[in-house]
């Protein structure tokens, strides 16, 4: 098992966000109430649940706009505004590690656009830069407005279109998905908290597990070495190892590391109606866990990266359900999937 001690320092710079937020847990969806909404027999059930939380003045434009993604993405804008005006500048790139897959989705969806010279900005999840933006700067090269890391990124698919002849697209999404990973390792390094570049490292695990496990469920004969990302904490060529094993093997190696919760839970439930998206319940439940040892600090970055943490999994959590009860989904699948 992986044994990490982290020194988790109180920063008085943080005091009073730490103070706010503290007092804003209020907001969150009792558990309670989350069960009731994936509970609800209808749509109309489901909004009155909703509209006695938090996000009861959503509820109009839920109604009006079918949908709750826009309502999601609202709030996600709403943390980052809070962020870039409440940290310090040099731990403001703590928005990429807290967005990890918005950005890495928009990154990606630049370089198809780029590749098969088409717009999709209906796609594409405005957060900090509109796709107008990032699409300019794509083209033109120039990046006023525009922080690292994502210059780079998108130089970085100016690299890969600019090739005369691509022969493998998904090999090309795949390099830009490694560098993605790798920049993302670095962008948590340079904020100088261990506990945040640990949490980008246990991530790297997570990613490598998921992509060995759905290696083994499409049965793909291409196996998983080559898809493996470098930086996580558990050693490479143990899971290199792996590839040549069954999936029985690999459950039993892999639930003697830090991670054997997550992996048997996800194994077992990989080849049920469940598949993936149970793994992924199990990931955000592990990093719950992980940040619950600092529950006895009292300001610190990593209480505010927290917070949020905890506010975006409840706002994926309402998505998911919503969509549930929208699409007719079972409510066992929908508890496979929220938690």
């Amino acid at each position: 098992m992986l044994e990490i001690s982290y020194e988790i320092e109180d920063d008085s710079f943080y005091l009073y966000s730490c103070a706010e937020l503290k007092a804003r847990e209020r907001e969150f969806v009792p558990a309670v109430k989350l069960e009731r909404m994936s509970s609800s027999a209808g749509m109309e059930e489901f909004l009155k649940v909703l509209g006695e939380t938090f996000y009861a003045p959503d509820a109009g434009v839920i109604e009006a706009k079918k949908n709750f993604e826009e309502v999601m993405i609202s709030h996600y804008r709403e943390i980052i505004e809070y962020l870039m005006k409440r940290l310090k500048p040099g731990h403001r790139n703590l928005i990429h590690v807290l967005f990890f897959e918005e950005f890495l989705h928009n990154m990606k969806l630049i370089l198809k656009s780029s590749l098969l010279e088409k717009g999709y900005p209906d796609l594409y999840i405005p957060l900090r830069y509109s796709y107008d933006m990032v699409t300019a700067a794509l083209r033109t090269g120039k990046y006023e407005n525009i922080e690292e890391p994502i210059p780079e990124l998108i130089e970085y698919i100016r690299q890969l279109t600019g090739l005369k002849e691509v022969e493998d697209y998904r090999k090309l999404e795949l390099d830009f998905e490694s560098l993605y990973i790798r920049k993302m390792l670095e962008v948590a390094g340079s904020i100088g908290r261990k506990m945040i570049t640990g949490y980008m490292r246990h991530r790297i695990d997570l990613i490598n597990i998921e992509i060995i496990y759905r290696n083994r469920y499409l049965k793909e004969e291409s196996g998983f070495i080559h898809l493996l990302h470098r930086g996580g904490f558990l050693d490479l060529k143990l899971l290199e190892e792996l590839e040549s094993e069954s999936m029985d093997y690999i459950v039993r190696v892999l639930e003697g590391t830090e991670y054997g919760g997550v992996a048997t839970r996800g194994a077992q439930q990989l080849f049920t109606e469940c598949t993936f998206a149970a793994f992924e319940k199990d990931r955000n439940l592990y990093f719950i866990d992980y940040f619950d040892r600092i529950k006895y600090s009292v300001s610190n970055l990593e209480k505010v990266f927290q917070f949020f943490l905890k506010k975006k999994m409840e706002l994926i959590n309402i998505n998911i359900i919503y969509n549930g009860i929208k699409y007719n989904t079972s409510r066992s699948k929908l508890d496979c999937r929220v938690g």
